[in-house]
């Protein structure tokens, strides 16, 4: 498989999507619906959006499997594996907040190969193939060379879910009085891109999925950003940032769980 020409299928999918999301925000045609509960939106472009990545690549790759945010696997008996979220940032789109993204992720035997997150409403295209570097709009990027926690600027983001107390609510007070600031995105794919670009100087959010993430990492870590996972209290967290600062954030974050 060329990647090259991968990445040059990938480009033309999400621009085709990026085209048909457009259409329904300047034409107010969206229908927005819930999931596991009231906060949990989806809405009826996720799923369109959906559709036409997944004949995409049905079309031009007609035995891989596919993960997707909205239905799961599609066909697990392919080593080639795509991971799709149609709109990462659901709740932005709808508000018309220009921070939604389309993230999409190739991967073989279990390892990310390429991946891309395009924010349409800001023409703010990312890119990455394995061992070849990260880009943004075109242009090779590079982590931040932030060394000093205090001198930092992060972000972090929250579940949607209501009725419970976030676990990342406890992190982020202890947090905001060891850096420069912390910003929320409400798009975990973007988060990782701006570190990528060194827009942040780190990250980190607690049980992503792997729609959330999959491009977006690849994208971190070829830009140079280093990235952790572990188990907190039965959550998942994950921490990206610079190589220079990687321990201290880690340090930072987890310094009363022992790890």
């Amino acid at each position: 498989m060329n990647m090259d020409d991968l990445m040059k299928d990938i480009e033309g999918w999400v621009e085709q999507v990026a085209v048909f999301q457009r259409n329904a925000i300047q034409c107010n045609h969206i229908q927005v619906t819930t999931k596991a509960h009231d906060t949990d939106f989806v809405t009826d472009v996720d799923v369109k959006s959906e559709e036409i990545l997944i004949q995409c690549i049905h079309e031009k790759y007609p035995h891989h499997s596919i993960l997707t945010e909205e239905r799961g696997f599609l066909d697990r008996n392919s080593d080639y594996l795509w991971v799709i979220d149609p709109i990462d940032g659901t709740t932005n789109f709808i508000h018309g907040f220009p921070m939604s993204s389309i993230s999409i992720a190739l991967q073989h035997k279990g390892i990310t190969q390429a991946g891309m997150v395009y924010c349409p409403w800001l023409n703010m295209k990312f890119h990455a193939i394995r061992s070849g570097g990260a880009y943004y709009n075109g242009k090779r990027m590079q982590v931040s060379g932030t060394s000093e926690l205090k001198h930092s600027l992060l972000t972090t983001g929250f579940p949607s879910k209501q009725g419970e107390q976030p676990i990342n609510l406890e992190y982020f007070n202890k947090m905001i009085g060891k850096v420069s600031g912390i910003r929320r995105t409400g798009s975990a794919a973007l988060d990782l891109c701006f570190v990528a670009a060194s827009f942040f100087d780190g990250y980190w959010e607690f049980d992503l999925n792997d729609w959330d993430i999959c491009a977006g990492v690849l994208i971190a870590e070829e830009a140079g950003g280093k990235v952790l996972r572990m188990d907190i209290h039965h959550h998942s967290l994950l921490i990206c940032s610079n190589p220079h600062m990687l321990d201290a954030l880690k340090a930072a974050l987890v310094e009363k769980e022992g790890i």
